[in-house]
């Protein structure tokens, strides 16, 4: 290992030990591969401008005040910029960052909507960007790796991992932790890019991982869910889940839950790497492309069966459904005892989170694949026509 490799492993070590003399329960500071979560009084994670917060993946957002909402802005990029957003866009500080299929990073002003600056590729994004320490970090389809300034917008480092990367990026300590289609698993350094440590997985990673209690856990088109030691990137053990798994695990205490191809929710205990229930009410079924989200004993889903499913964490047993238009691949987001999910239906629906009932829906131009970002009292959408739109409550 190299000298960098050997002084990133021993920031992490001493983190790690600052970590537990804080007395600190779940942390979560994005940086090798978990990342920390505090927990406040009020029982919703500290999020981060990562893809769902970053950390264990919850996607539970800071509370933003009840619909209705109003369009603050509308970012149009000029034709040549203007690219399909799969990826979400993230808040950090007075700035939306978020990447196209253009290759295009965007930074844009949160209070104006004007755009800051451009960052521009050779190939395409469809990556959520991570915001960490004043650098933006996410990978591209051609397998470059990018750390950005993120006042300036400037190339700080890029990596070639050699294989194209749909999976957005985690953090903790010294380092940031990406996947791609190679089925690698790299720990960068984030001060330079080199490599802290690299595993191998069986098939392409298109999730990012979730981080939880010194482990991450990495899922993908193996159907394996695996536990990596964040310290020197060593599998620990791994679980069978039966079938590809297209979106990111979340975790709450020792439960995970994941969606999969044939139509299944999974919860599996990474105490005891049993599965505790299967959710198999998709209709028809089809792929559970999203992420879940997980808040008040309720875990939140989108499907391809045009539905958003609403699950109780302890049984497994279905709390409601709410039917859209079009195919939910989006992840939802809650805040506030509220669901915001969005659909291919090009509608952004605000769900009440115990009974499913719509409190109020948004319409963009084109259909919605990626999650809202909920932050400083705003909410943040993009769609697949690369508009973005930042609403606030009226």
């Amino acid at each position: 290992m190299s000298m960098t490799g050997q002084r990133a492993i021993a920031g992490f070590r001493a983190w790690r030990v600052r970590r537990v003399r804080a007395g600190a329960c779940v942390l979560r500071v994005m940086a090798c591969v978990f990342a920390v979560v505090v927990w406040p009084a009020h029982g919703a994670p500290t999020t981060l401008p990562a893809f769902h917060g970053g950390g264990s993946l919850v996607g539970v957002a800071e509370a933003i005040a009840a619909p209705p909402m109003v369009v603050r802005w509308t970012y149009k990029p000029e034709e040549a910029d203007r690219g399909s957003i799969e990826g979400s866009p993230v808040i950090a500080g007075n700035t939306v960052y978020v990447a196209d299929g253009k290759g295009v990073l965007h930074a844009i002003d949160l209070q104006s909507g004007r755009s800051r600056w451009k960052y521009r590729t050779e190939d395409s994004f469809a990556t959520t960007p991570l915001v960490v320490e004043g650098r933006v970090f996410l990978g591209d389809l051609a397998g470059l790796f990018h750390a950005v300034s993120a006042e300036t917008g400037q190339k700080l480092w890029t990596v070639d991992t050699e294989s194209s990367i749909h999976a957005s990026a985690n953090a903790a300590g010294p380092g940031v932790l990406l996947a791609n289609d190679g089925a690698e698993l790299i720990c960068l350094s984030a001060a330079d890019g080199k490599t802290i440590w690299k595993a191998q997985g069986g098939d392409r990673i298109n999730s990012a991982p979730a981080i939880a209690n010194g482990l991450a856990y990495f899922s993908g088109c193996d159907a394996q869910l695996r536990a990596m030691d964040v310290e020197k990137g060593r599998e620990l053990f791994s679980v069978d889940l039966g079938a590809l798994v297209p979106g990111s695990p979340a975790i709450v205490g020792d439960r995970m839950v994941v969606g999969t191809d044939g139509g299944r929710v999974l919860c599996v205990s990474t105490a005891t790497r049993q599965r505790l229930w299967t959710y198999e009410a998709i209709e028809n079924e089809m792929m559970v492309y999203a992420s879940p989200a997980i808040a008040e004993g309720v875990v939140v889903i989108g499907a391809r069966d045009r539905q958003v499913h609403a699950i109780d964490l302890e049984s497994g047993k279905r709390a409601w459904v709410f039917r859209t238009r079009g195919e939910v691949d989006a992840s939802p987001v809650i805040s506030a005892g509220r669901v915001y999910a969005a659909s291919k239906d090009k509608n952004l629906y605000v769900l009440d989170l115990k009974s499913g009932r719509l409190l109020w829906q948004f319409g963009a131009g084109r259909a919605i694949l990626a999650s809202p970002a909920i932050s400083r009292g705003v909410l943040v959408v993009a769609d697949s026509a690369g508009t973005v739109y930042c609403l606030e409550p009226k």
